[in-house]
C-alpha cells in the first residue's frame, strides 16, 4: 500500500463526498462531522457508484436501491445490502486529503 494525495480538504465539502480515481480503483471520499472518510466507490450489492448517492452523517445511501453502509466502517446497515465496502485509511496534511490505497 502506498500513500496517495487525492483531494484538497476544501474540494470536499462538509456534508458532501466526492468520487477519485487511483490506479483505475474508483473511491469515494466523505467530509463528515466526524472526520474524513473513504471506501470503495462501487456498491457491493449491485455495482452502483456509491458517490452518486446520498450522504447523511456516516450513512451513504446507494442511488440504485436505497441498501446503506457506514462510511467510518464499510459495514452494510441496510438491506439489500450485505457485504461491506472496502475502506481506505484517511491522513488529512494541512489542506490535503491523503489515501493509503
Amino acid at each position: 500500500m502506498a500513500w496517495v494525495k487525492v483531494a484538497r480538504v476544501d474540494e470536499v465539502p462538509l456534508g458532501r463526498m466526492v468520487k477519485v480515481t487511483v490506479d483505475e480503483d474508483d473511491i469515494a471520499v466523505y467530509h463528515t462531522e466526524e472526520g474524513i472518510f473513504a471506501t470503495s466507490d462501487v456498491c457491493t450489492h449491485a455495482t452502483a457508484s456509491l458517490s452518486s448517492g446520498k450522504l447523511d452523517g456516516c450513512i451513504v445511501t446507494c442511488p440504485k436501491h436505497g441498501g446503506k453502509f457506514d462510511v467510518r466502517t464499510g459495514a452494510a446497515v441496510t438491506l439489500p445490502c450485505v457485504f461491506p465496502v472496502e475502506t481506505f485509511p484517511v491522513e488529512v496534511r494541512g489542506d490535503e486529503i491523503w489515501l493509503d490505497v
